[in-house]
């Protein structure tokens, strides 16, 4: 964002104790975020007939808080400073938005260097990561100077320890992984002949339970992003998709909810997000359905990784903010974090 171009647009509204207040948002072009205005009260620093580039801050504050309160009495600042601060609550309002709905592990993959992928969380599900991935690559959530990593083939990935919190079954509530996925490249081998990589997931040999599946865009499903749980011995899935024109370098915020298994309920399944809208559910697609290939989730031992499942195949491109929840997020809460 060009600070300067931005502070051109900000509307003035006259206030009748003689200071304007003026409302500033931001918006994210790579996630179009929307975080949270600032409200500032202020007075130019020079008559209001000149070209004030400066202003005195009486009182700035963010809504819906009685806590966080700025008082600058006598000291003229840069408007671009007020923008620093509307930056530095964008990075919050997605971090914050995140914890706030209790994940069991939310990996934000900023570090500097590996090995260790610290859980934000601090419920000490930490990763390690493997191989070479590339550290401090632009983030997904525009404004936040937290980093992603980048990856591509062969064997870099991240590889987070077993845990029951990471079964579809384990809450009775069901489970819930949201990413930011960037694809670097869209054409590239896979693990069959109709070429696909399993890109996240958790599960290896006899011990699969779901994962994250990206189609080249030449196969019989060009770049159809899936997510899918199976029975532990593998085989057909449950899954449901999105197929769309993509774009290399481009953020995607992608988020999969799995409905704990009963036999009763022959309606549970698997749904997916992309970008805030819901996409694929057991409501509108017959292979979102366990009961449609007889899949009943189960733990197993394998582990979580990103940028793999099973080291058979291997995301090329971005990762950033990956969260795992233990019950399904509402649409609401989907949408909360893409805005």
């Amino acid at each position: 964002m060009n600070p300067a171009a931005r502070s051109s647009r900000i509307p003035l509204v006259p206030h009748t104790n003689g200071i304007s207040r003026s409302r500033i948002t931001g918006r994210g072009s790579q996630r179009n975020l929307r975080p949270s205005p600032i409200c500032v009260q202020w007075q130019p620093a020079v008559p209001c007939n000149g070209s004030p580039k400066n202003y005195t801050i009486v009182r700035m504050k963010p809504p819906d808080s009685s806590t966080r309160r700025h008082f600058l009495s006598s000291a003229a600042i840069p408007l671009t400073a007020i923008l620093s601060e509307q930056a530095a609550l964008a990075q919050a309002s997605y971090s914050e938005a995140v914890l706030k709905k209790h994940p069991v592990a939310y990996w934000r993959l900023g570090e500097k260097h590996g090995p260790e992928a610290a859980d934000a969380c601090g419920n000490g599900h930490n990763g390690k990561y493997v191989g070479n991935p590339v550290f401090g690559e632009p983030g997904a959530i525009v404004g936040d100077p937290n980093t992603a990593i980048g990856i591509a083939p062969p064997g870099s990935y991240v590889e987070i320890p077993n845990s029951p919190q990471f079964s579809v079954q384990t809450s009775a509530r069901g489970l819930s992984v949201e990413v930011w996925m960037r694809p670097d490249v869209l054409v590239f081998p896979g693990q069959t002949e109709d070429p696909y990589v399993m890109w996240l997931g958790k599960g290896e040999n006899s011990a699969t339970e779901w994962g994250f599946r990206f189609y080249s865009q030449k196969s019989t499903r060009p770049n159809r992003i899936s997510a899918y749980a199976w029975n532990a011995d593998g085989g057909l899935g449950s899954g449901a998709y999105f197929q769309d024109v993509l774009k290399v370098g481009e953020w995607l915020h992608i988020v999969a909810t799995f409905d704990s298994f009963t036999e009763a309920n022959s309606g549970a399944g698997v749904s997916i997000y992309k970008n805030g809208q819901l996409r694929g559910s057991p409501a509108t697609s017959k292979g979102a359905r366990y009961s449609t290939y007889n899949v009943k989730p189960s733990a197993g031992t394998a582990p979580v990784r990103l940028g793999t499942r099973d080291l058979g195949s291997f995301l090329t491109g971005g990762l950033d903010e990956v969260a795992i929840y233990p019950r399904k997020l509402t649409p609401a809460e989907v949408r909360e974090h893409f805005r």
